[in-house]
């Protein structure tokens, strides 16, 4: 993609991996209600789906498959019995940021190789190791971009007030981590000044963008996205899903967000209209963060694209999911929910839960759970 609108900072490596042509396009799109189809007249295993659906039941946790929806070639072919259940989704509200970051693109407001600073001009006005920082780093977390007041997580529950007063502040440099490029952390300041900076460029809330462009066309009724109230006289919407008092990013249900997978997994089109840039939406999905980085933290290296995490190969050699396609991707928020889309199966896998988050790895799914139920899964498809 060069949609380029001004050069303010050095050339930096761009790591751009697009996409194959693994896959037939989808031709079948709902339209008000999905299209209902049997598992086996799609080419999978109804026993062996079955199997593998019972085990990830079994071992997911909270309320299991109540609220999961599968989809082969645009057709459903199995949804839970919760499945129109419309609650927040917390951090899977991150690619809802990097979406309007590509739909801003596509119409040359801006690129994602601009530096930040030429939205903010102030931004290294104390910190000049800001003026190197791109949308594209803001985007997968190679920043080194933090806060002025790092993490109030510790205050979700017992001090509401307080945990807002660090998010909104998110905004407000405080001192870098580390020089953009370097090093990876997955964090939610270098979201929120992103989606600022989308909101500034835009002159209008993610939300109205994301509605407008996408939520409308593909015929998502439940959406919603949690916001801070005005920023610069625009309303200024979560752009990380950081949970706190009426927060958590966006709010749907699993029917409407299979909808969004489908839009991915056909590459930004929808029926005979492109709302994303096949481009931007390669970029998006596969990894944009070296596995050479080095991190003390979180490790996503080798596996990251723009908030979505990926199934690329890692410093180690290995898959985070081996049983499941090279191309594989995800959107993960507060540890069980998902949006999985597997282009070499056209295949959309969404499973939500509605708990509160929680910073211990008790309320995740771990990735070698989702790697056994892609074991189970790998069998029933059958062409």
């Amino acid at each position: 993609m060069s949609l380029r609108m001004r050069t303010c900072c050095p050339v930096l490596a761009c790591l751009v991996a697009l996409n194959g042509g693994v896959g037939a396009e989808v031709q079948v799109f709902p339209r008000e209600r999905w299209q209902v189809a049997t598992p086996a007249s799609q080419g999978i295993d109804s026993q062996r789906l079955q199997t593998a659906l019972g085990y990830l039941h079994a071992h997911a946790g909270g309320v299991g498959t109540d609220e999961m929806v599968v989809v082969r070639d645009g057709f459903l072919i199995w949804r839970g019995p919760a499945a129109e259940n419309v609650h927040e989704i917390y951090s899977c509200t991150k690619t809802f940021t990097s979406t309007v970051l590509g739909l801003l693109a596509t119409n040359r407001l801006l690129d994602v190789d601009d530096c930040a600073v030429s939205y903010l001009p102030a931004l290294d006005d104390e910190y000049p190791e800001y003026a190197f920082i791109r949308l594209r780093d803001l985007a997968s977390m190679t920043s080194g971009y933090d806060g002025a007041m790092s993490d109030g997580w510790q205050f979700y529950t017992t001090d509401p007030n307080r945990h807002l007063e660090h998010v909104l502040s998110y905004t407000k440099p405080g001192p870098p981590m580390f020089k953009a490029g370097t090093s990876f952390k997955y964090h939610d300041p270098a979201v929120h000044l992103l989606g600022y900076i989308l909101t500034k460029a835009a002159k209008q809330p993610l939300q109205e963008v994301f509605t407008r462009r996408v939520a409308e066309p593909i015929g998502m009724k439940h959406f919603s996205w949690s916001d801070y109230g005005l920023r610069d006289g625009v309303l200024f919407n979560n752009p990380a899903g950081t949970p706190g008092k009426s927060q958590g990013g966006v709010r749907s249900n699993a029917l409407d967000l299979a909808r969004y997978g489908l839009l991915y997994l056909n590459r930004g089109r929808w029926d005979d209209k492109q709302i994303l840039d096949p481009s931007f939406v390669a970029q998006a999905t596969s990894n944009q963060v070296p596995a050479t980085l080095k991190t003390p933290h979180f490790d996503l290296t080798g596996r990251y694209g723009f908030f979505w995490w990926t199934n690329d190969v890692r410093a180690d050699g290995t898959r985070p999911w081996p049983a499941a396609p090279p191309r594989t991707f995800a959107a993960h928020g507060a540890g069980r929910n998902f949006i999985f889309v597997v282009p070499e199966w056209r295949l959309v896998l969404l499973r939500l839960s509605p708990e509160p988050p929680s910073n211990t790895v008790a309320g995740t799914v771990s990735e070698a759970v989702w790697n056994q139920f892609f074991t189970y899964l790998q069998p029933a498809v059958t062409r």
